[in-house]
């Protein structure tokens, strides 16, 4: 572990609860609420199981927050689950995990956001297709890194501006849909078998792909401990609150598309916010939902940016590696080397877009960490040097149980329906093992004999 002086400058605890909420919230809701309920419903033979899968992906996240909110009291430090997985399996995992995680699933996810911004904004231009996306979603990445580097209160100001806009427009979404009332209650009634048990829980897990992706961010708030005050009491908070709130606006939200579009034309609906906006408002529909998701895309992207860095922070405290990465600024006190890397891997990606399946592939491999956090619960617990949790998780030990048994579940249903991709993401993770033995003969010749 790199040393560290006692001048050496220290983040600033500028994250009150409701910033921390809304990190979570603004991470969470995405692109994907509003472009991903098709593919869910190609994958669900029946209304009840459409809804039911957005309600499981909403308990599994859950499961989780409330797993985390316990290991952030335990380790209020800067790195989230990097921290917990190297406190409870040692070293190599941590580095392991932080290797996926950043460089390729993360680092992905912001070139596909910055991406998807860019597009949305030529639409409410009236631009030419791809005429300007790749500029200006490089102009996206660009604005928002320099916008963290110069210090907290940037980055968290534009979170919370951008979190309110998105939230605004899909209770809008709900709101008008409901008012106008020009659905029909019939299509919440199925029409079809729907399948017996097998066939149904297979539906069931496929659907929880996209499901689950649309769910992800859910953990953000824990790499950003250091700097949230009281961080034993307002982490709890804003993980488990955060993701109540989007889980109530995804289930009204698809209960809304599903009244204006029966499931057999959700299923052929490739952006089904803006068909059903289409339907309430037909000249505006499609081009307010463009800005939608380009205020909700430029919203995710500045919080993945922010948390991203502390990922790579974390690393560079611990590993020789990527050492000039565990630095923090003198001015801003933000980790300036770390967010600028990560911002030019992701403008690399933009240009390159070539890890665009990838992101997805490694996500099955994220939810094995994840899993591997869950069972890291039943570890502290035992450990009688564990630092105290000031939080304990509810219904102990059966959510954490049923929070690492779902995510190994996914992975598997995962594995066994795209097994080449799968194993492509675990190979790009393995990547990362000779990555930390280098780092780890980095590390011995740095320290004296």
């Amino acid at each position: 572990m790199s040393d560290e002086k006692t001048s050496s400058p220290a983040f600033i605890r500028g994250l009150g609860v409701w910033d921390a909420a809304a990190l979570v919230v603004g991470c969470v809701i995405g692109a994907g609420i509003f472009r991903l309920s098709d593919t869910v419903a190609q994958r669900t033979p029946t209304p009840g199981l459409f809804l039911l899968a957005w309600a499981v992906g909403g308990l599994l996240s859950l499961c989780g927050a409330l797993c985390y909110a316990e290991l952030a009291t335990r380790f209020p430090k800067t790195g989230g689950d990097y921290i917990f997985l190297t406190q409870a399996y040692g070293r190599f995992w941590g580095f392991l995990f932080g290797w996926t995680k950043l460089f390729v699933e993360r680092t992905g996810t912001v070139a596909i956001l910055a991406f998807v911004f860019a597009r949305h904004l030529e639409v409410v231009l009236g631009l030419p297709e791809q005429s300007a996306v790749k500029p200006v979603a490089t102009g996206a990445i660009v604005l928002l890194t320099a916008a963290n580097v110069l210090g907290l209160r940037f980055g968290k100001g534009i979170q919370n501006l951008f979190t309110l806009l998105k939230v605004g427009a899909i209770a809008m979404i709900i709101g008008v849909g409901l008012l106008a009332g020009k659905g029909s209650a019939a299509n919440f009634v199925s029409h079809g078998p729907s399948g017996g048990f097998l066939t149904t829980a297979e539906a069931l897990g496929l659907a929880l792909i996209p499901v689950l992706w649309a769910f992800g961010g859910w953990t953000e708030a824990a790499y950003v401990a250091e700097e949230v005050k009281d961080p034993q009491r307002n982490l709890p908070k804003a993980i488990i609150g955060g993701l109540l709130g989007v889980t109530v606006l995804y289930m009204a939200v698809n209960a809304v598309y599903l009244y204006y579009l029966p499931l057999p034309t959700l299923r052929a609906t490739d952006l089904v916010a803006a068909g059903t906006m289409d339907i309430i408002w037909p000249s505006i529909g499609g081009r307010l939902v463009a800005a939608m998701v380009m205020a909700s895309t430029f919203g995710a992207l500045n919080g993945y940016i922010l948390t991203g860095g502390r990922i790579l922070y974390a690393l560079g405290k611990d590993h020789a590696l990527f050492a000039r990465m565990g630095r923090l600024s003198e001015k801003g006190r933000t980790p300036a080397p770390a967010l600028i890397l990560t911002g030019a891997l992701a403008v690399l990606l933009v240009w390159t877009g070539t890890l665009d399946q990838l992101v997805t592939y490694s996500s099955v491999v994220v939810f094995v960490f994840y899993a591997m956090s869950g069972i890291s619960v039943f570890l502290f617990r035992r450990r009688p040097d564990a630092p105290a949790a000031t939080w304990r998780v509810w219904a102990y030990p059966v959510t954490p149980a049923l929070f690492a048994l779902l995510c190994l579940s996914f992975a598997a249903n995962a594995a066994w329906g795209e097994t080449k991709e799968t194993l492509l993401g675990f190979a790009v993770a393995a990547v990362g093992a000779p990555l930390y033995l280098i780092s780890k003969k980095l590390t011995s010749r740095a320290e004296p004999s």
